[in-house]
């Protein structure tokens, strides 16, 4: 499938776009990511190799084109994906963008591709000042210690940028199948490696390499040769000072060049061996050379490969890329000076697939650690373009030249598959996960080192390149264990993910004329969570995404995370950041890490158009670190291989890991499940974070207590329900029904979603006064009777006290007083009044009951942004929401940032701001207070700060105060109930509407409460 000018720009603009993109979405944190760009290299063009290709002179975009018929009636049009049936076509190319319109008017359906949202809000390589907590707040510490579960046979397929094992705490990690090959995928068609460049070598029949006569020919692109004074024997690349010309595959295309193909010349002979008798062996005597051209174009990673036939004739094994070579351009940043390189592969390592040494890493100073990454060798990559001019059946499933999956090495040596991730964000996704903890970091940037370990240290992951909505499908119906013989996708018979990890969305949703939930994506994810439905052997696979980083608002979860089978993910608080790279020595941040567990802001809220309750689970988004790329971007780059990560990208592989650490417990005890019984498990063991139903789900996900519900162990109980899909399966029947699975290679699955078991209660869609009904099934897998109380409850407004004031932007601070450092505009949680006289006891200015505290900070919309500018959004102010615990150290009343401790924050470049903060009252030691930072400068939202000084904006400041209370419209027959061991009870459950309800989505739990758990079950 192709990719267009903006796939590439997603990837080469890091860590630009990747900060900017967290500015966009986080408010006042903008200021301190636009620094962040220093350590890219100004030198953007490589010295090993000379490229003759002109820029692009007509835009090209990526589309996705529907039509009946076949794709022949495209006509001439290059189609670079492309399935067909009897219902249609659907194709994937990349045209000049004046043409689109030729197409539409022939009434092909034509839709511009576009880039998958991936849902983190920060992702760098600072020092910190606090090791992450990942392990703590999961509970998967307990877990490995007290059962030895971590994750073991576990494969999990990483839908992401790709994935870089070059850290020694993430190559054990690497899935493979039986002959020990990695199982990698790359959709996007960026890591295929042209080895087609040949060099033929006389060598006699007792092994000695001799110069070729004169008059010697030879069907290669140049020849071997032995220099008889010095020693050595090369590969002849400069001919005469002609130089070699090869074919280069262009992974940035069409960002680079106007073809994926690239023509570049070489000029320098390169050695592969020391004299006639000792050098690089090749059996037939024809040596394979190519360029791999991966990176950025402002820091392009380019490396001279070699590829031989070392064991038998004319079947090639081995690759040997001139890593010393490549890591001298790769640091080179000076124009006019050419680095010393040795083109010298007789010192790099020798890879052969299988041998587990796949990795392409570089120690330039032999200190024994890792330097420089260019990725890992054996990916299958999806030849999108056409590339591979062989009509030899590649694979058994392929025929087909064009979308064929190629092998990971070609055995004629014509090329090979490489998986590489130059963002970043998936490598973090995978760490999250697998991290082994063995390696230290300095992160206190001190003598002191510290692990960092993931939540199923021993899984195996699966890394799948997709970047792009239209590769999604090929990603995951390959990971779930289907192949495609170019027209349709058939069951294999084995998954190859037990779990799918989903790290990004689509919220752009009106592109397809379909809310979340009904779209195709959201579909296809339902039915791949259903066992049976795309074959009668298919298992299904647990699908895991996260919930997006659109909110605080509600109805924000996108694509295809509202999909009902799948589990989404929302994000909660880790306060490590504070002290951290550009979060240091600002007032905002305060002084500690202590806090942690609370709803994060931009954490996506439900309801979906479905109705059902989303998200599903939470857990950290806000932050942590992880291990990532050895990289360094100079030879004197000090920093450890590790970063901080975060956004409900990091939330979706936490669950992923406690999933995996589930899977292996139920593998273990030979428990039979399907994925929704590991959905219940995750959901009935969740820990409550005291919000709502749509923004926090079942609640916080607890590894612990996941296991020790396999185990039989700690009181631990499931809950679920059959008549939750029933509702479901009334108002998805018909779009899943209508999909039109042909057009994109599926037989018409059978889909028994009103059979799924489900945790959280969806009631359907009632008119007034209707009943809806529901009997839960209450598992007790201990060796003792558990007594159970079923308690229904909802959240009740009980307090909302206000504060009206005016921002004063560029206020010192009286401990940091920096030019660049200023402070918020403090308000006492105190100050806040109401103008109703209630009977509420209050402690620390708080509500002695409440159990959830939301701070809401609003703007006029006329001074939040200049409406005179002709540019909607050109000209902003900002102001984000903090609150505090005070602890006045030197009695002097006034407040300054080394006796504050951050709880929460919230920001977003809008009117309104929001924070959450679960039992308020049990989170302050002193007193609460409240700041209210304004940005110091306005901003564009299309190109950051325009360079003139805020001004002060009218706010009102709102504390709402809840708690919860019964919910009397949810009835249940008994409201205490005793389960034997061994045992499932159950219990039925009513809700009732009254003939004068208004219209709306009403939400609450069912409080099911043991002695030692308690389970919250979204209503």
């Amino acid at each position: 499938m192709n990719k267009s000018i903006f796939l590439i720009a997603l990837l080469f603009t890091i860590p630009v776009l990747s900060l900017e993109a967290f500015s966009f979405l986080s408010g006042d944190m903008i200021d301190e990511h636009f620094e962040n760009h220093d350590y890219i290299s100004s030198n953007s063009e490589s010295d090993i190799i000379k490229f003759n290709e002109p820029s692009n002179e007509q835009l090209l975009k990526r589309y996705l084109i529907f039509g009946k018929g076949s794709s022949s009636e495209l006509g001439n049009i290059k189609t670079d994906y492309s399935i067909s049936s009897s219902n249609g076509f659907f194709s994937i190319v990349v045209i000049p963008e004046n043409t689109v319109s030729i197409f539409q008017s022939k009434g092909f359906h034509v839709i511009e591709d576009f880039q998958l949202d991936f849902h983190s809000k920060y992702i760098s390589k600072n020092n910190v000042s606090q090791i992450s907590t990942i392990g703590n707040i999961a509970n998967s510490e307990s877990v490995h210690s007290i059962y030895n579960v971590t994750g073991k046979n576990v494969k999990i397929a990483i839908i992401d940028t790709g994935v870089d094992f070059s850290n020694p705490d993430m190559q054990h990690s690497l899935a493979r199948d039986d002959q020990n090959i990695p199982i990698m995928l790359d959709p996007d068609g960026q890591g295929i490696i042209l080895t087609n460049a040949t060099f033929a070598a006389n060598i006699d029949q007792y092994g000695t390499i001799k110069n070729f006569t004169k008059s010697a020919k030879h069907n290669t692109t140049s020849d071997v040769y032995v220099k008889s004074r010095t020693g050595g024997v090369f590969l002849n690349i400069n001919q005469n000072g002609v130089g070699t010309s090869l074919l280069v595959y262009n992974s940035m295309f069409p960002l680079y060049g106007n073809t994926p193909l690239l023509n570049g010349t070489l000029n320098d002979d390169m050695k592969i061996g020391k004299d006639k008798h000792d050098y690089i062996e090749s059996k037939s005597g024809i040596y394979h050379l190519g360029v791999m051209f991966q990176g950025t174009p402002q820091q392009p990673q380019v490396v001279p490969v070699l590829v031989t036939d070392s064991k038998k004739f004319g079947v090639y094994d081995t690759i040997i890329p001139d890593m010393s070579t490549s890591w001298q351009d790769f640091i080179n940043t000076s124009e006019n000076k050419k680095p010393n390189f040795d083109f010298d592969f007789t010192d790099d390592v020798h890879h052969v697939l299988g041998d587990g040494n796949e990795f392409l890493v570089y120690d330039f100073d032999d200190d024994g650690k890792f330097d420089y990454s260019a990725g890992t060798l054996g990916a299958q990559v999806l030849d999108i373009y056409g590339v591979i001019e062989n009509e030899s059946n590649i694979d058994k499933h392929f025929g087909a030249v064009n979308g064929t999956l190629l092998p990971p090495l070609d055995k004629k040596g014509e090329f090979f598959g490489v998986m590489t991730d130059v963002q970043g964000h998936g490598t973090s996704s995978a760490a999250t996960i697998v991290s082994k903890g063995l390696q230290e970091y300095d992160i206190y940037n001190d003598t002191k080192k510290y692990n960092i370990k993931g939540i199923a240290p021993d899984a195996k992951i699966i890394p799948v390149k997709a970047l792009w909505f239209g590769d999604i499908l090929y990603a995951w119906f390959w990971s779930a264990g289907f192949d495609n013989d170019d027209v349709h996708w058939k069951f294999s018979g084995n998954t190859r993910a037990d779990i799918i990890s989903n790290s990004w969305g689509v919220s752009t949703f009106p592109n397809f004329e379909y809310a979340p939930g009904f779209d195709v994506l959201s579909l296809v994810m339902t039915i791949l969570g259903i066992p049976s439905s795309l074959a009668e052997d298919y298992p299904g696979v647990l699908m895991i995404s996260s919930a997006g980083n659109s909110g605080h608002g509600y109805g924000t979860i996108g694509l295809p995370n509202a999909s009902p089978t799948g589990i989404s993910v929302g994000a909660t608080t880790n306060n490590i950041f504070v002290g951290f790279g550009p979060f240091k020595d600002q007032p905002r941040f305060g002084n500690s890490t202590k806090y942690s567990d609370h709803v994060v802001d931009f954490s996506s809220r439900g309801p979906t158009l479905i109705g059902d309750p989303k998200p599903d689970l939470m857990s950290v988004g806000a932050y942590s670190f992880t291990p990532s790329s050895v990289t360094k971007q100079s030879e004197d780059y000090e920093q450890d291989p590790f970063g901080m990560f975060g956004g409900t990208s990091m939330s979706a592989p936490i669950v992923s890991g406690v999933s995996a650490l589930v899977i292996q417990s139920l593998n273990e005890n030979s428990d039979p499940f399907s994925p929704s019984d590991v959905k219940n498990i995750l959901m009935s063991t969740a820990k409550d974070m005291q919000n709502d139903v749509f923004t926090q789900g079942s609640g916080m996900v607890d590894s612990l207590d996941a296991v020790r519900f396999v185990y039989g162990e700690g009181g631990v109980f499931q809950v679920y329900n059959t008549e939750s899909s029933k509702n479901l399966d009334s108002i998805l029947k018909l779009p899943l029904k209508n999909l039109n699975y042909t057009a994109f290679g599926m037989s018409s699955p059978s889909i028994l979603l009103d059979k799924i078991n489900q945790t959280s209660w969806f009631g359907g869609r009632l008119n007034p006064g209707d009943i809806s009904k529901t009997t839960f099934k209450i598992e007790n897998p201990t060796n003792k009777s558990l007594s159970i109380k079923i308690i229904p409850q909802k959240l009740e407004l009980i307090e909302k006290l206000t504060h009206t004031g005016t921002t004063e932007p560029r206020l010192k601070d009286s401990y940091l007083n920096k030019t660049d450092a200023y402070a918020p505009n403090y308000v006492p949680l105190g100050n806040l009044t109401t103008a109703e006289t209630k009977t509420t006891n209050f402690v620390k200015n708080i509500p002695q009951d409440s159990s959830l505290m939301v701070l809401n900070v609003n703007f006029p919309f006329d001074q939040f942004m200049n409406q005179t500018n002709p540019i909607y959004a050109n000209d902003i102010k900002i102001s984000s929401l903090y609150v505090y615990d005070w602890k006045d150290k030197d009695d002097d009343s006034e407040i300054s940032s080394d006796e504050l401790s951050l709880v929460n924050r919230g920001g977003s470049w809008g009117t309104n701001q929001e924070l959450r903060i679960t039992d308020p009252i049990n989170q302050f030691d002193n007193q609460p207070v409240v700041g209210i930072y304004p940005v110091p400068e306005r901003y564009s939202y299309w190109g950051g700060s325009i360079h003139q000084n805020s001004t002060s904006m009218d706010y009102t400041l709102s504390a709402s105060y809840f708690k919860k209370s019964n919910w009397n419209d949810v009835n249940v027959e008994e409201q205490l109930i005793t389960i034997p061991p061994k045992q499932i009870v159950e219990v039925n459950a009513e809700i009732s509407s009254n003939d004068n309800q208004k219209t709306g989505i009403y939400d609450g739990f069912l409080r099911f409460e043991g002695e030692h758990h308690t389970a919250n079950i979204p209503v």
